[in-house]
C-alpha cells in the first residue's frame, strides 16, 4: 500500500530537480573535457605520426641514396675490375702474338738456313763424288784436286791434318805443342800482343781476347797466371815451348810475321795446320805441307789428309811421301 505524500515532498522534489540540473552541465563539461583531452591525444599522435613519417621520408631517401651510391661504387669497381681483366687478357694476347711471331721468324730463318745447307750439301756431295773411295793420293795430285773440290765463294784456306798413333819412340822428346817455321807463311795475318801489367788487368776485367798470339817475358809470368783460365782454353797462354815466353819479344814477333807458327795436338791426337790459300801455287803449298809433316817421325803418322775450308778431305799416300 502506497504511502501518501506529505506537504513538504513537492518542495524537496523541486530542490532535487534543481540540484540535478546544476550537476548535469558539470558532468557534461567533464565528459567534454575528457573527450577534448582524447581529441588532443589523438591529434598529438597524428602529429607525431606525421613527424615520424616526415623523418622516415627523410631517412629513407638518404638510405636509398646511400644504397644507390654503394651500387654505383660497386658498379664502378666491377667496371674497373672488368677493365683490368680485359687489359690483362689483352696483354696476354699481345704476349702470345709476339711469341708466335718470334717463333714464326725463327722457323723461317731455320728453313732458310736449312735450304742454304741443302744447296751447299748438294755442291759438297758433287765434290765428294770426285774423290775415289779407298784411294790414297799423291801430294801433288791431292793439291791440284783440292782446288777443284773447294766450294767456298771466298779464297779458302788449305789445311793439312796429321792423325798420330799412340806409339812413341823410346827416348823421344816429342811434345804435344811447339812451333814450326812455314817457308811461305800461312796466308793468314795474325795479331800479336806483348803482355804487360796494364794489358793483363784489362783482360782480367773484360775477358776479351782480340789477338791471336800473346808474348810475355819470364819475369811477368806470375802475373800472367791471373788470366791463365782465360787464355788457356783459347790456346793463347804464353809458353816457352812455343817461343812465346821470351826476353826478346820483337824478334819473336818478326819470326811470327815471317811464317813462324804454333802447332798443338788436340784431344783426339790430331794436328790441324793451315798451309796456305786455295789460290796459291801448288809448289808453295807442298813445301809448307812437308815442313808440317816433318814435325813427327813417319812412324807416328797414322794418316794424313789434305782439305780446304769448305771441301771434302783427300787422304794422302804415306808410303810415297
Amino acid at each position: 500500500m502506497a504511502r501518501p505524500k506529505t506537504i513538504n515532498e513537492p518542495v524537496e522534489e523541486e530542490k532535487r530537480a534543481q540540484a540535478e540540473a546544476e550537476i548535469m552541465p558539470h558532468h557534461s563539461t567533464e565528459a567534454s573535457a575528457d573527450e577534448a583531452a582524447g581529441n588532443v591525444d589523438e591529434q598529438a599522435e597524428i602529429e607525431t605520426s606525421v613527424e615520424e613519417g616526415a623523418d622516415l621520408d627523410q631517412t629513407i631517401p638518404a638510405e636509398v641514396s646511400a644504397i644507390h651510391v654503394g651500387n654505383e661504387s660497386a658498379t664502378s669497381l666491377d667496371k674497373e675490375g672488368s677493365e683490368h681483366e680485359k687489359t690483362k687478357l689483352e696483354r696476354k694476347k699481345e704476349a702470345k702474338a709476339e711469341r708466335l711471331a718470334a717463333k714464326s721468324e725463327k722457323i723461317a730463318a731455320s728453313k732458310e738456313e736449312h735450304e742454304a745447307k741443302s744447296r751447299h750439301s748438294k755442291k759438297f756431295l758433287v765434290a765428294k763424288a770426285k774423290v775415289e773411295p779407298g784411294k790414297l793420293y799423291q801430294m801433288a795430285e791431292a793439291l791440284t784436286l783440292i782446288k777443284e773440290l773447294s766450294v767456298s765463294k771466298f779464297d779458302g784456306s788449305v789445311e793439312i791434318h796429321l792423325r798420330l798413333n799412340k806409339k812413341k819412340a823410346k827416348g823421344s822428346t816429342e811434345s804435344s805443342r811447339g812451333v814450326v817455321h812455314m817457308p811461305h807463311g800461312t796466308g793468314k795475318d795474325k795479331k800479336v800482343v806483348v803482355l804487360d801489367e796494364k794489358t793483363i788487368d784489362q783482360i782480367a776485367k773484360t775477358k776479351k781476347l782480340d789477338f791471336d798470339i800473346c808474348i810475355a817475358s819470364p819475369e811477368l809470368m806470375p802475373q800472367v797466371a791471373k788470366i791463365a783460365k782465360i787464355l788457356g782454353p783459347k790456346g793463347k797462354m804464353p809458353d816457352p815451348k812455343s817461343g812465346t815466353v821470351t826476353n826478346d819479344p820483337k824478334k819473336v814477333m818478326e819470326e811470327i810475321k815471317s811464317g813462324k807458327t804454333e802447332y798443338r795436338v788436340d784431344a783426339s791426337g790430331i794436328v790441324h795446320q793451315i798451309i796456305g790459300k786455295v789460290s796459291w801455287e801448288d809448289t808453295k803449298l807442298a813445301e809448307n805441307a812437308k815442313v808440317v809433316m816433318a814435325i813427327y817421325p813417319k812412324s807416328r803418322l797414322n794418316s794424313v789428309f789434305i782439305t780446304a775450308s769448305i771441301a771434302p778431305s783427300i787422304p794422302l799416300d804415306l808410303s810415297k811421301l
